[in-house]
């Protein structure tokens, strides 16, 4: 049995095939999965996991180089960007609008929901490398 990390298996797995360059994306409850995409669906109820804890069990096993937000965030939606932009306080970020994050994040290897319920907790994070 698994000793500490994501206890998750299908997450547990995406995260451990995750390549330099690979998208993962992590959206809220409301958020438009692309219908042939993989994803985990993770929503136990209204709120929870929340966008800010998934991403601080995310960090804990992935590398992350570069982070990409709708830029709608940080005025619909200041607490989890600012919770966000101080979580990758030393990563690379990037703000486009809602409709382009939509269309990059059908790029992405995979897809996250969470139980969030605010706009625009959504975030596309790129693989880095530990070496």
């Amino acid at each position: 049995m698994k000793k500490e990390g994501v206890f998750n298996s299908k997450l547990s797995y995406y995260i451990a095939s995750m390549g330099h360059k690979d998208m993962l994306t992590i959206v809220d409850m409301g958020y438009p999965i692309p219908k042939k995409a993989d994803y985990v669906d993770l929503v136990l109820d209204k709120g929870k996991p929340s966008f800010i804890e998934m991403l601080k069990i995310i960090l804990k096993e992935l590398e992350i180089e570069k982070i990409i937000i709708a830029k709608e965030m940080k005025e619909n939606n200041s607490s989890n960007y600012k919770k966000t932009t101080e979580l990758f306080s030393n990563i690379e970020k990037e703000q486009i609008t809602h409709e382009a994050f939509k269309e990059l994040a059908k790029e992405s290897k995979f897809f996250v929901r969470t139980g969030e319920c605010t706009p625009y907790s959504n975030i596309i994070l790129v693989s880095g490398v530990i070496f």
